[in-house]
């Protein structure tokens, strides 16, 4: 197995500072990984020895953080961060028992499971639930935000601190929609952020095939752009994507329940919504500390 050389590695002892990581929270968490980071500044680690000293008490007990740094360097994404499948239910559960609200609209709040009659009651279609703090405070959440090995893949491929920046859980509803608006939504593809040292880790709660609005990446994406492509925030054509890109390099991420994966921020994806099966997801958000490097 080849290993990579990384910089400062904020990993070092980590146990010296999480033995009470679920009683403390997440801001002095982090602050002990910023301190940490700047006393072993003088030291340089293989991701071989991270993987090593710092993933066994991951729930990701069978990831190979080599394969997944290359893969994101590489191809901008890595997959098979499966979460188990106790966790898997456990936040689907809570989700079905937990009201959601409309995108900007807080106050409307309803349960994912009526989202039939209020449609039918207001006649218009409901696209997304989206999830507050409350839910996204639960422990089993709080536990993947600080799992090892999801920051140790964020420390290494960032080359930098890693701060987590949001979570977000949210449904996408199947709505009803014509040939015509479905060929629209196919050629809307767009880029979340052109900032270099960001991540963020998808977790599927629901069973996602091509009728459920999978998650769509265009591999590569995130290294190779057209100058335009660095600097306009806008959505751009399946013809110009996959000419650039190659329509090969449009990958949909399909899978069962638990199904994880990380993405590089740059890279282009699809804006559509599911056909026939609603889906839910789990998304990490991280980021390198600026002056970290």
């Amino acid at each position: 197995m080849m290993a990579i050389d990384v910089i400062p590695n904020p990993f070092k002892d980590f146990r010296l500072f999480t033995t009470s990581i679920h009683d403390t929270t997440k801001n002095n968490y982090f602050n002990g990984i910023r301190q940490h980071y700047l006393a072993n500044k003088s030291n340089k680690f293989k991701v071989s020895e991270i993987q090593s000293h710092y993933c066994q008490d991951s729930i990701f007990k069978t990831i190979d953080l080599n394969e997944t740094i290359q893969s994101l360097k590489q191809k901008g994404i890595s997959r098979n961060l499966n979460l188990p499948a106790q966790i898997t239910q456990d936040i689907r559960d809570l989700a079905l028992t937990t009201p959601c609200h409309k995108p900007n609209n807080t106050q409307f709040r309803f349960d994912a499971s009526e989202k039939e009659q209020i449609m039918m009651q207001t006649g218009k279609p409901l696209i997304r639930g989206i999830y507050d703090n409350t839910i996204l405070s639960c422990p089993t959440i709080k536990k993947l935000e600080t799992d090892p090995t999801l920051l140790a893949i964020a420390a290494t491929y960032l080359n930098a601190e890693p701060i987590h920046h949001d979570s977000q859980l949210w449904w996408s509803f199947a709505v009803e929609s014509t040939l015509y608006e479905r060929r629209q939504e196919a050629q809307r593809f767009y880029r979340a952020t052109n900032k270099p040292r960001s991540l963020t880790f998808y977790f599927y709660l629901t069973d996602v095939d091509l009728c459920s609005n999978p998650h769509v990446c265009v591999l590569e994406s995130h290294r190779k752009k057209k100058l335009a492509y660095r600097f306009l925030s806008k959505d751009y054509s399946l013809q110009d994507i996959s000419k650039h890109y190659g329509y090969h390099n449009i990958t949909s991420m399909c899978g069962k329940a638990g199904l994880g994966f990380v993405e590089d921020a740059r890279c282009f994806r699809k804006k559509s919504s599911p056909s026939s099966n609603d889906r839910l997801t789990l998304e990490l958000k991280f980021a390198a500390k600026p002056g970290s490097i």
